[in-house]
């Protein structure tokens, strides 16, 4: 029998609760400003406490940025896999994928907007060592359901499992091979063949781009429902994924 983690103490529970308080209003200054708006002094006028009780839980501004980027990542990735844990169908699992992240952009607006539209979300600027592990998550899951599918769709076409060529998809300038296969290895991504690895990044730019604009309040103004816009781009995402198998099977 596996033995219990111990109970919280008060004192723990406390600050559990402090360190979320601070988060939250931190995310609230993000949605009216962005990252530049979250300051320290405001959250300590908020919380009516002493800037040197704040201290004690955030060292600096950065610090607490980084924490919020860090959790954004991982309660999205975490959301992300939860929404598509069935793996018996790989073309339903990637449709499942993909469609867990606009579901946990819609329901949380100012947890992507921090991630993904912003330079602090990007692991460039603001303790890369925490944040680009967590980013990475996501995008591996979702390499790996293109994956999936493009060699569910090549061991039909065959009769046996095959590895998905290279060039299944169209050529591209070399300088982008290039920065496709740094990338792949940063990320630990690499033993994915290259039409994976593009068909990943483009649909994650694909989405976003419908994903951004609706949050951003643009598409009401087209006519066209966000919801069936991303639906189709996801039908297209898979269809690629399954051409790419059928080209290697």
């Amino acid at each position: 029998m596996s033995e219990q983690a111990p109970r919280p103490t008060r004192r723990q529970e406390r600050r559990s609760q402090t360190v979320q308080e601070i988060k939250t209003l931190a995310l609230q200054q993000v949605s009216a400003g962005g990252p530049d708006a979250v300051t320290l002094s405001g959250i300590v006028r908020e919380m009516a406490m002493s800037p040197a009780a704040l201290y004690r839980y955030f060292a600096s501004r950065d610090a607490l940025l980084a924490d919020l980027v860090v959790d954004a990542y991982d309660d999205f990735a975490d959301s992300v896999l939860d929404g598509a844990s069935d793996r018996s169908d790989a073309g339903r699992h990637l449709v499942d994928v993909l469609n867990a992240a606009r579901d946990w952009a819609l329901a949380n607006p100012n947890a992507y907007r921090l991630i993904f539209q912003t330079g602090i979300g990007s692991g460039q600027e603001l303790a890369p060592e925490r944040t680009i592990p967590a980013a990475s998550r996501s995008m591996t899951t979702i390499v790996e359901a293109i994956a999936a599918v493009a060699e569910a769709e090549a061991e039909a076409e065959a009769g046996s499992p095959s590895a998905i060529e290279t060039e299944t998809v169209a050529h591209t300038e070399p300088a982008l091979d290039t920065a496709l296969q740094a990338w792949a290895e940063r990320s630990q991504l690499a033993q994915y063949p290259r039409s994976v690895l593009l068909l990943g990044l483009t649909a994650w730019t694909r989405l976003h781009g419908i994903m951004s604009l609706e949050l951003g309040g643009h598409l009401p103004a087209t006519g066209i429902d966000a919801g069936l816009l991303y639906a189709a781009e996801v039908a297209s995402i898979r269809e690629q994924a399954e051409r790419a198998g059928r080209r290697a099977g």
